[in-house]
């Protein structure tokens, strides 16, 4: 990599804040895990390969603290990436304003919205206001000191322009261009790593999978603890299920759907609604089954609990909806723009009266948020607030924040109609990179899907062998300890907890995997719990399955033998 500057440079990390709240506390955590442990070890019997495990367990502290500088970096890369193509829109457009160039950075540096690039461009100001450091130089300065390449990069093209007398406004247009480009290959890198990650996914999962069947079937050669064994797979299925979701969500673009304000008066309601519906409809259904169900039909605990989750999908359903609403006026804002841009650039008139006369136009289910901000702007009381309940009507991330970049830009005296052209290009670039996320999005839900139903049959296949060579040698008259030397028979309370835990295990991993899909797709985190449900019942369904099927192959094979021997 080109730049020259220290990982802790380019994470913002201070080394003495990292070796103290990083470095000292992990360092501690790993030796009390190691002290605790050794103990363990001696008190219990453990294979070599658990005593592996837990000891690997036992180092993660210390690795963690050694990556976390990287990881920083890595991460405020990602957020840098995400945020280029609002940054290089603000930065064109108020390069057209009345504003000069310190205050056109001071003005990007107050956006929050625009972090961490905000703070870079603090640092850039200060160079200029107090230091008096020219604009190239200070560009310079920090493209050197930034992880994201493609933040670098631009600032190093910068740089150069500003020193060899290119005007502003027309690089900054033409950079347009350059700068997605180089964003789209950011977002498609990130999307390939996704499909990528569905193979690995796919492949961690199947190995926890043989993990956890041979924790169940073990035992019965071993002579281990079950209980132990099965709750420290319990823990390493949570461990890998928490990993999954960290490198997911720092490695995908921050692309979110909802704005920070979209709960509206009557999104809010139509939530509390949903939820009311849903508790109540979990309480009823618990009523029924306990009171109806349970008494007269022996249903397995795993498909009651699924019953039982069940009503939590009305809510999740409500948000998807939502969601896509959200979506399909994110279609439609580039139009909407555009026109009100040129009508602007055109009629020389004020904003309010180009809106009245948008207004009466379809810009489809924009439109009602359309005319809503008119008759706010027509009061006259306050135009930041008219834009802010527009942001809040639509719900959407990307209007919010290309909405807000229009009305600043234009109340510094940006030219419209260049405006307008900045924000619906890099606006119409965007919606189709969200297109092609959510293709691969829909592939990760499928892959996730038959992990899951794989998964499930996997385990109660396991168990029903175990309780079946349990049944079969427990009835066994044996004299002596030969029996006993050669299987390791668990106690009935060990299989109870072991099916417990197993519905415990498929319960996490299907909660987690429902918050990974929203994670990847950049939606709302409350929709997961429908595909909690879903996920749950598939889970159920496969548990259902794999149980009746290798119940009816061993009454086969039981009834098979005896016909075998008096063929004989």
């Amino acid at each position: 990599m080109k730049n020259g500057a220290s990982i802790f440079v380019k994470a913002d990390l201070n080394m003495k804040d990292y070796l103290r709240r990083i470095v000292v506390p992990n360092v501690a955590l790993s030796i009390v895990l190691f002290i605790s442990i050794s103990f363990l070890i001696r008190v219990y019997n453990f294979s070599r390969l658990v005593k592996l495990a837990v000891y690997i367990v036992a180092i993660l502290p210390v690795v963690y603290a050694a990556l976390y500088p990287t990881a920083k970096a890595s991460s405020k890369s990602v957020q840098t990436n995400s945020r280029i193509p609002y940054f290089a829109t603000y930065f064109a457009v108020l390069s057209t304003s009345d504003v000069g160039r310190e205050d056109l950075v001071l003005n990007i540096a107050s956006e929050k919205s625009l972090e961490p690039i905000a703070s870079d461009m603090r640092k850039i100001y200060l160079l200029i206001a107090k230091f008096n450091t020219s604009f190239p130089k200070a560009l310079r300065f920090l493209s050197k000191r930034t992880p994201s390449k493609v933040f670098s990069d631009f600032l190093e093209r910068l740089a150069y322009s500003l020193d060899s007398g290119v005007d502003l406004k027309e690089y900054l247009l033409r950079e347009q261009k350059t700068v997605m480009d180089d964003y789209e290959t950011f977002y498609e890198g990130a999307l390939y790593d996704l499909d990528v990650f569905k193979e690995i996914y796919s492949s961690v999962i199947i190995g926890v999978v043989f993990l956890v069947t041979f924790i169940i079937i073990g035992p019965l050669i071993t002579g281990q603890s079950v209980e132990i064994l099965i709750i420290f797979s319990l823990i390493v299925v949570l461990a890998i299920e928490i990993g999954i979701l960290v490198v997911i969500k720092h490695r995908m673009p921050e692309d979110r759907i909802w704005t920070q304000n979209a709960m509206t008066y009557e999104r809010k309601q139509k939530m509390i609604r949903s939820i009311l519906i849903s508790i109540v409809g979990i309480l009823i259904v618990s009523v029924l089954y306990v009171l109806i169900l349970k008494p007269r039909f022996n249903i397995p605990i795993y498909l009651s609990l699924a019953l039982i989750v069940t009503p939590l999908a009305y809510f999740g359903r409500m948000l998807d909806k939502e969601e896509s609403r959200i979506l399909i006026k994110d279609e439609n804002f580039p139009a909407f723009i555009r026109s009100l841009s040129t009508s602007l650039a055109s009629s020389g008139g004020s904003l309010v009266l180009v809106l009245k006369y948008l207004s009466s136009h379809d810009f489809g289910s924009l439109t009602k948020d359309i005319k809503n901000l008119y008759n706010r702007m027509a009061l006259r009381v306050s135009d930041m607030g008219a834009w802010r309940h527009f942001n809040a009507d639509t719900g959407s991330w990307l209007i919010s924040m290309f909405s807000e970049i229009f009305r600043k830009s234009i109340r510094l005296g940006a030219e419209p109609e260049y405006v307008g052209l900045v924000i619906s290009r890099n606006f119409e670039r965007l919606i189709r990179l969200r297109r092609r996320r959510t293709q691969s999005v829909s592939s990760f839900k499928g892959v996730i899907f038959g992990i899951t139903a794989a998964f499930a049959f996997s385990l109660m296949t396991a168990l029903q062998i175990v309780e079946y060579i349990n049944n079969i040698f427990s009835n066994v008259q044996v004299q002596g300890e030969f029996l006993t030397s050669i299987l390791f028979l668990p106690s009935e309370q060990s299989l109870v907890l072991t099916s417990y835990v197993i519905i415990l295990i498929i319960t996490i991993h299907s909660l987690m995997s429902s918050i990974a899909i929203k994670f990847a797709d950049g939606g709302h985190i409350g929709i997961s719990v429908y595909y909690f449900v879903v996920l749950m019942w598939i889970s159920a369904i496969s548990m259902f399955l794999g149980e009746h099927i290798i119940s009816k192959m061993i009454r086969t094979g039981s009834m098979v033998l005896p016909i075998m021997e008096v063929m004989t």
